[in-house]
């Protein structure tokens, strides 16, 4: 479901100035900022041969070196990892209704034609990226964040901004681990929603993708957006649950 490039997305961004470690099991990545985010303090399970305990303990001695809380990316399908994170005493994050889709689409989309995309280029293109992204999420500091870890310079990237009307109105980015292609950021500020920008900048970045070598796209779409990526043709096999846990003792 996509588990392999969201570590490897992470890895990329926020490990540029983080620590990125590989344990038993599977990956752990760390940033400096202290807080339990799942595309910050991270920990992805990609080894189901090796106990989930010991990959959970793994993780627990590397965020207590760090001294951050953290999420452990859980998907569906792996009923082991699941029990163990509970049991563990991590904080099943489930503010939606359900746990976060993890979308896939194997083919080109179609995207519209009203919409313009353009990958950024320059310091105003970055300005505006972030500051979309900002105010699109909502989350006060994330354009900080994104410039102070390096994210728009990771390798394997690529960031791209849609308008509509001649005004900038959403932003997402891009990845690819080689085979696998994944969506991340995707974000419209309230009041440039409802007029395609979020649909094109995801089917300009996944036709992207498959062009240059990836036989499938992923993204991990909130309850709101699913029926957005529904449209372009992505499926839902499956969903993941974040886990989050208190910075460890």
């Amino acid at each position: 479901m996509g588990v392999a490039n969201l570590a490897a997305f992470v890895a990329a961004t926020v490990g540029r100035a983080g620590r990125v470690e590989a344990v038993p099991g599977g990956t752990v990545v760390a940033s400096a900022v202290p807080v339990a985010n799942g595309y910050l303090n991270a920990a992805f399970r990609s080894d189901g041969a090796v106990p989930a305990d010991v990959f959970l303990d793994a993780a627990r001695t590397v965020f207590a070196d760090v001294g951050t809380p953290y999420v452990v990316w859980v998907e569906s399908t792996d009923a082991e990892l699941l029990t163990a994170a509970g049991a563990a005493g991590g904080l099943a994050d489930t503010t939606d209704t359900t746990d976060t889709p993890a979308m896939v689409v194997t083919g080109p989309v179609a995207r519209p034609s009203r919409v313009d995309v353009r990958p950024v280029r320059g310091d105003a293109d970055r300005a505006t990226f972030v500051r979309l992204c900002e105010n699109g999420y909502g989350m006060a500091g994330l354009a900080w964040l994104l410039e102070s870890q390096g994210c728009l310079d990771a390798p394997g990237t690529t960031w791209a901004i849609a308008s509509a009307d001649g005004v900038d109105r959403s932003v997402a980015c891009g990845f690819s681990d080689g085979t696998t292609g994944g969506i991340y950021y995707v974000a419209t500020p309230p009041e440039h929603r409802g007029r395609g920008a979020a649909s094109a900048v995801t089917a300009w970045l996944t036709n992207r993708l498959l062009d240059g070598g990836a036989s499938r796209v992923t993204l991990q779409a909130s309850e709101a957006g699913r029926p957005v990526y529904e449209r372009l043709g992505f499926t839902t096999p499956g969903t993941f649950r974040r886990h989050t846990f208190d910075e460890p003792t």
